[in-house]
């Protein structure tokens, strides 16, 4: 027998033996339905067709074998062993996997249903704190419409000691109506209740000099005054917004203003137009706020502005409420502060918002970008400026 006639030989051996081995694994699946039980019978069925091959001894070198039949069935059957024993490995893994997947679900649903409490839960403080703030609100109102009638002398002459107590009465009386007016904010926001109305309106005189005239009493009682920055142009700020929620951000804005800044100073406001949208800055002269503390007073209950002991202790949420606000109406809020000197906010609204939501959430929306070029800049340029410049990429 030629050498081209042993090769054709050899190979017609092992693919009847593949054959029989494969038609023997289809039968074995048909029969089985479950894939381990598959496995364990594939690598039951090789040894016992190991078992059936007298004499062979595996740490041999099969090609060392001269009879072709058998050397070619051992091989197929290694072959289909390794096949199977990798097959088996892998079906271990998945079982493994799949029951670290059952547990996974098991903390998956645990965890939901705790979240699921935990909403639930609050949901019933947010309730609960809306309804005592609320009723709190009404007698404090009350109380501090007659602490400034006794002050304006209204209901009789007050000698200085009881003048001063009638003041700290006001002052303590506004900063506890503040606090309410912030929870009631919060307890909307958490719950999806403080909803956005949409409408066009002109913020100058709509808002800003409405609220100026509102904190009129508060000024007085510092001696400040709130006054355009001599570099504000801008009287006419159109855009779509809704009016009571701007109202919130531009009271608690100046009202931090006038509540942290020194007595006897000059609040200044600026207003311009970048084209898209407009930029509202507010600064006043006070303590301020370290630098590296300007990133945390937007954050929920923060107390980062308290740094005058002077000053009564808000509630930490009149920076976050006016973010979610300003955030919600497609716009930008950052602070800026020379501790010790002055601290401003600076915020973007957009004139045409692309994306109109239905209610105030604490989700942070993009803030388009102003185009480039469109705004004529002064020779020194703000740190507000410069600020929105980095964000727009522009150099």
């Amino acid at each position: 027998m030629t050498s081209i006639e042993k090769e054709r030989e050899r190979l017609r051996l092992k693919l009847a033996e593949l054959d029989q081995i494969y038609s023997l694994s289809l039968e074995l699946l048909k029969k089985s339905q479950d894939p381990d039980e598959l496995l364990d019978a594939l690598l039951d069925e090789y040894i016992r067709r190991f078992s059936e091959i007298p004499g062979m001894n595996f740490s041999e070198n099969l090609n060392e074998f001269q009879d072709d039949e058998r050397r070619e069935k051992a091989q197929a059957l290694i072959l289909f062993a390794q096949q199977a024993a990798l097959l088996k490995e892998n079906a271990d893994y998945q079982a493994k996997l799949k029951e670290q997947n059952r547990k996974l679900a098991n903390l998956t649903r645990k965890l939901k249903k705790t979240n699921e409490e935990l909403q639930r839960l609050n949901s019933h403080y947010l309730n609960m704190l809306s309804f005592v703030s609320h009723e709190l609100r009404s007698p404090l109102i009350s109380v501090l419409g007659f602490a400034e009638l006794l002050e304006e002398g209204l209901l009789g002459d007050l000698n200085a000691e009881q003048r001063n107590s009638i003041q700290i009465i006001i002052r303590v009386t506004r900063n506890l109506i503040d606090m309410i007016r912030n929870y009631l904010d919060l307890a909307k926001i958490e719950n999806g209740e403080l909803r956005i109305h949409w409408q066009q309106i002109e913020v100058y005189h709509e808002i800003l000099l409405p609220v100026i005239k509102e904190l009129e009493g508060h000024l007085m009682a510092k001696e400040m005054k709130i006054v355009p920055d001599p570099e504000s142009r801008v009287q006419h700020v159109l855009l779509q917004a809704d009016p009571a929620l701007l109202r919130i951000v531009f009271v608690n804005l100046f009202g931090n203003a006038i509540k942290y800044g020194k007595a006897r100073t000059e609040i200044q406001y600026r207003i311009e137009d970048h084209g898209d949208r407009f930029l509202f800055s507010i600064k006043n002269c006070g303590k301020g706020v370290p630098k590296e503390k300007l990133d945390t007073i937007f954050e929920k209950f923060s107390q980062t502005a308290q740094y005058n002991p002077d000053v009564p202790r808000g509630t930490g949420l009149g920076l976050f409420n006016t973010k979610c606000i300003v955030e919600a109406h497609g716009g930008n809020i950052w602070a800026e502060s020379e501790f010790g000197e002055w601290f401003r906010v600076n915020l973007t609204l957009p004139k045409e918002p692309k994306r109109k939501k239905r209610a105030v959430t604490m989700e942070k929306t993009v803030t388009p970008s102003i185009p480039p070029g469109k705004v004529a800049r002064p020779a020194t340029k703000s740190m507000a400026e410069e600020k929105m410049e980095k964000s727009e990429g522009v150099h």
